[in-house]
């Protein structure tokens, strides 16, 4: 009586392909200070960034939040699970390790402007774990990326 619903693997779509957007290129945004945790003021107004400063810190912003922690973003695979290598020496748990950078590889090509992750590089100096990304743009140029994410203990 009822129809029934296909659930197979064929009709899921992939999450880059469930965004609205289809442009290669991000639009203007506030330049967000991450040290400071505020917006950069300019004469009094929001300064904004584009391009190549825009895609930068939209590889921070991934990098450094939380995965499903924010309900803002929760079920759309944003974020990364690095903070549960906080608190080790070493960087030696390599599922761990992975699993972190399977999380970068899939997320960051959430960006309508990068194609995908064509290099990528963890290590841990003290209580900072610094990630060292290497994307490629849709339009061929790759952009370098250094993201310090740290441990405080408050």
């Amino acid at each position: 009586m009822f129809p029934t619903i296909a659930t197979s693997a064929e009709y899921e779509q992939p999450l880059r392909e469930q965004i609205i957007s289809t442009s290669t290129e991000l639009a203007k945004t506030f330049f967000f200070n991450f040290e400071e945790k505020s917006v950069v003021l300019s004469n009094g107004s929001p300064k904004l960034v584009t391009n190549i400063d825009a895609i930068r810190q939209w590889i921070t912003l991934f990098v450094i939040t939380p995965k499903d922690v924010c309900k803002i973003y929760e079920g759309t695979g944003f974020g990364t699970s690095i903070r549960k290598l906080f608190g080790r020496k070493t960087l030696n748990n390599g599922y761990e390790e992975a699993e972190v950078e399977r999380e970068i590889r899939e997320g960051l090509p959430l960006c309508p402007a990068i194609n995908r992750v064509t290099s990528f590089n963890l290590d841990k100096q003290g209580r900072v774990i610094k990630v060292y990304v290497q994307v490629e743009l849709f339009d061929g140029s790759l952009i370098d990326t250094t993201v310090d994410t740290k441990f405080v203990i408050k």
